[in-house]
Parts: C-alpha cells; structure tokens; sequence
C-alpha cells in the first residue's frame, strides 16, 4: 500500500512538472510574439530599421534561451542561428528597398518551415535507424560500433567537422567542406 502511495504521488508530481512547463512554455512563447511584434511595430513606422529588429528579435531569442526563471525547453541552437541570419540578410534587402514588407515576411515564414521541415525528417529519421538500430542489436547482427547521429557542424578552412551524438559522448568528423554532413555514422 505504502508504495502504491508513493508511486502515485511521483506520477502526480511528474504529470504536474509536465502542465508546469508547457504553461511556461506558452507563457514564454507569448512574451516573445509580443515583444517581437512591438520591434516589428517600430521598424514598419520608422522608428527603428529592419536590420535592427531582427537583431534585437535574435538578441531576445537568445536570452530567452538562458531564461532560468521559468521552467520550459526553449534552445537557441544552429537552426534558430539559420533563421535569424536569414532574416537579417531579407531585413537589409528591405531596409534598402528592394523587397515589400510582403515579400520579406513570406521569405522569412518559407524558410522556417522548411527548417522546421528539415528538422521533422532528421528526427525521424534517427527514430527509424534507431530502431532498426536496436533491431539488429537483438539479433546480434550489429558488429564494431554503434550509431551516432548528426548534432552540428562547423566550418574551418576547406574543411568542415561534422558532430555526431554517440553512446558515451559525441565524436567529430573532418569531410570536404563542399561535402555535406552525413546524418549518422557508425563508431
């Protein structure tokens, strides 16, 4: 009885954290929509420059990212630095004239759902190796490594180091820098 007690009490618990960060994260993602439309408001009257609220919107991101006061899963990692330097460079072309406010917006939203896009496939695509993964594992068929999953790259020169997330840590990849980083490896 005691441990039916205690395991129902961490399954509240638990399901509480779960309310707990998706309000927070709503709350968050209401305070940024909110502040991004006030830059967003300023720069259509003047007030500021294009190129000065997607850096203010990028600046804010970031912040919220480090955000310890509420409890939510909002990153800021290289697909939010994608997107915001993609809108930086749309920002300068309209500030300049040679886009329409319309234009720019529909850029913007077109390459964050195909970020978005992207970021669906790639995850379910590691779902679909990990298991095929842990398939062969319980055959036994798997020999001389496990998978590693594509994280981030960065580019040095003519090379480019590709991060992989493995079992026990991450590993580094050098390819070509025209190469694109493979989504998994096996170490």
């Amino acid at each position: 009885m005691f441990r039916l007690s205690i395991t129902i009490i961490l399954l509240c618990l638990l399901s509480a954290c779960a309310i707990v960060r998706q309000a927070d994260s709503r709350k968050l993602q209401s305070e940024f929509d909110a502040r991004k439309g006030q830059l967003e408001q300023k720069a259509q009257a003047g007030e500021i420059t294009w190129v000065q609220a997607v850096t203010q919107t990028r600046e804010m991101d970031k912040s919220f990212a480090h955000r310890t006061d509420l409890y939510t899963n909002w990153k800021y990692d290289q697909d939010d630095e994608e997107y915001h330097a993609y809108c930086l460079v749309l920002a300068e072309r309209l500030d300049q004239k040679q886009i329409s406010f319309a234009e720019f917006d529909s850029e913007r939203i077109t390459r964050f759902n195909a970020i978005q896009a992207r970021r669906q496939s790639l995850y379910a695509q590691q779902q679909m190796i990990q298991n095929t993964q842990s398939q062969q594992y319980s055959r036994g068929s798997i020999s001389g490594g496990s998978a590693c999953f594509f994280k981030s790259e960065w580019t040095s020169g003519f090379n480019t180091n590709c991060v992989y997330s493995c079992v026990g840590g991450e590993a580094v990849q050098t390819i070509s820098s025209t190469s694109i980083c493979p989504l998994s490896i096996v170490r």
